[in-house]
């Protein structure tokens, strides 16, 4: 789901409350202290970006939502993080080598050396 169909959802949500309260634009600036025309960007996809905590809990009060408004808005606004490239063991070893130990990286590269014989030993051992 792209930004703006997010963004439309949230909206979506929005007005079916409101109207499902029976409560106007106008009603829901007073009680929230929310611009009409900000509501209305909002219900109809219009923002370039979801609105700030602040205005998601001013909202939230005015239509007697719980958490769930900010439950919504982190599920569909949450930051999609990358997946992580997987590392080799070879790298998280020598990651870890490097930072947890005092050994040169000579020391290193020959601790990667021999811990990769002992894992194309145990390869070989699994054959059998």
């Amino acid at each position: 789901m792209n930004k703006q169909e997010q963004l439309l959802k949230f909206g979506t949500v929005l007005k079916s409350r409101r109207q499902a309260l029976k409560l106007s634009l106008r009603d829901v600036e007073s009680l929230s202290n929310v611009s009409a025309a900000l509501i209305t960007k909002l219900e109809n996809g219009k923002m370039a970006n979801f609105p700030k905590a602040i205005t998601i809990k001013q909202l939230s009060q005015a239509l007697r939502f719980n958490d769930e408004l900010f439950i919504l808005a982190n599920i569909l606004f949450e930051t999609q993080i990358p997946e992580q490239t997987q590392k080799s063991l070879e790298d998280e070893l020598r990651e870890f080598l490097a930072t947890k130990t005092t050994l040169t990286p000579k020391n290193i590269e020959q601790a990667l050396y021999f811990i990769s014989g002992l894992e194309k030993l145990q390869q070989i051992d699994s054959l059998d």
